[in-house]
């Protein structure tokens, strides 16, 4: 069952030596800034060893056609990131935006941090020692076993009084088989639930990032999983829906065809047939098909006394932090774990949806300003150099439109038109609507609709 291509790779990239005359351009800004508590990203490789199925990174990768036939490790200029990290380099636009004010460090945007290329190239070993040093705040997201190695189990033990290290496990199934079949050359679940059980004895706050579920495979073992990770000591869990995108090449057409056997059923069928075609190319499956499965892990969530978080924009709203990765609102272990952004729609809608509900619907509106609102972490908006550095101006500068702008430019002008994926309309598919009213300066002001499950909820004593 296992796809031919995917287990080649695994095998081939098995102890892959990076290419020491290139580097990876890493930190980065989030393509998703505008509903991102995180957007400073990191990876100290450009991709990682596994072959997971479902990896949004790999259709990125392999439909860049400047990568042509065939990646080359590449790790990042580590003198660069530990002098960004050190404060030597005062002028750089990420130490002044987010380093200088200990915003969070994300590790593990579109590679993980512990797959195989780290056992063998260690770079990222080198950071993780000069973090735990200057005590910074940092979030792992990640599936790879490379940190049980003795070097890393060291440091974390040390810096485990300072509590500035999290970490976010990638698991979507409880079944070890399944799991094998789907994540091809990543450690077994049971093994990477015993991994946050180590940690969280540690007394690290840790998290179940169950993305993505995938109907017909996480929702099998759900119950059990959920359960798992709470005893292994989870704090909060993090959810977001597979998505499918029709734009697929080849490789990821024959993916899908692996996930469909493993399903029980044709999954691209079944994402056409479900999925809201104004949205386009990238099919999200409706809500009433998602809700009871996260009404499920809301409710465990909310019984169990673990923060319920969601990236998924149909859901966005019920999320109990600010961050839909899971780290909370307020931690008295290590305060700076709580620096990351309010000034993103995750927060805004979070908190739109309290405010809709305690008025008892009086107070539904929401506008620029309720985005952004927060000084701390906001110059990095309207720094325009940081936006032409950035992935999401890339088409731009192809096309040669103008990109003398910056993200909350970039950020009005899809709030305020209807006919951008990006508009908050369509990107949380009516959540929130355009009123006929605009603020000061002309930009619309959005109101919030409840759905009807949210009544049904609320009678249910879920909300």
């Amino acid at each position: 069952m296992i796809t031919d291509v995917a287990l080649q790779f695994v095998k081939q990239n098995k102890g892959l030596k990076k290419v020491e005359k290139e580097h990876y351009s890493s930190p980065r800004i989030s393509s998703e800034f505008i509903d991102c508590s995180l957007p400073l990203t990191f990876d100290q490789y450009n991709y990682c060893s596994y072959g997971c199925l479902y990896c949004f990174a790999y259709y990125f990768k392999t439909n860049n056609p400047s990568l042509k036939n065939h990646l080359q490790l590449k790790s990042v200029n580590l003198d660069y990131v530990c002098s960004l990290l050190q404060g030597k380099l005062k002028e750089d636009r990420y130490y002044q935006h987010f380093i200088s004010k200990r915003f969070v460090w994300h590790w593990g945007g579109l590679a993980d941090p512990f797959c195989n290329f780290e056992k063998t190239n260690k770079d990222g070993l080198k950071i993780i020692e000069l973090l735990a040093k200057l005590k910074y705040p940092t979030l792992f997201s990640l599936k790879g076993d490379a940190l049980l190695q003795k070097e890393f189990l060291e440091i974390f033990k040390q810096s485990a009084p300072n509590k500035n290290f999290a970490f976010q496990f990638s698991i979507i199934t409880a079944d070890d088989e399944v799991a094998k079949y789907i994540e091809i050359g990543v450690p077994s679940t049971t093994k990477r639930l015993q991994m946050m059980k180590t940690l969280s004895d540690m007394g690290y706050y840790t998290i179940l990032r169950l993305r993505p579920y995938i109907i017909g495979i996480t929702n099998k073992s759900i119950k059990r999983l959920l359960q798992q990770a709470k005893e292994a000591g989870a704090n909060a869990v993090s959810m977001e829906f597979f998505a499918l995108d029709i734009r697929s090449n080849i490789g990821m057409k024959e993916r899908y065809k692996h996930i469909s056997q493993l399903c029980g059923f044709d999954i691209e069928r079944y994402y056409k047939i479900l999925s809201p075609p104004e949205r386009g190319g990238y099919r999200r499956l409706n809500r009433r098909v998602k809700e009871p499965y996260v009404k499920e892990v809301y409710k465990f969530c909310k019984e169990n006394g673990l923060l319920f978080a969601c990236s998924d924009p149909d859901f966005k709203e019920l999320n109990m932090t600010g961050s839909c990765c899971g780290l909370p609102e307020q931690y008295p272990n290590n305060p700076e774990l709580t620096n990351f952004s309010r000034n993103q729609l995750t927060y805004a809608l979070k908190e739109l949806r309290k405010r809709y509900w305690s008025s008892g619907g009086k107070d539904k509106y929401l506008s620029v300003s309720d985005v952004f609102f927060e000084t701390k972490y906001v110059d990095w908006l309207f720094d325009n150099s940081l936006y032409r550095d950035a992935c999401v101006c890339k088409t731009s500068l192809q096309t040669g439109a103008v990109v003398n702008t910056n993200y909350k430019v970039q950020f009005l002008r899809d709030w305020n038109n209807l006919a951008s994926p990006r508009c908050p309309y369509n990107y949380f598919h009516g959540k929130i609507k355009p009123t006929n009213r605009k603020d000061k300066e002309g930009n619309f002001i959005y109101e919030y609709v409840p759905h009807e499950y949210e009544f049904e909820w609320h009678k249910e004593g879920l909300l």
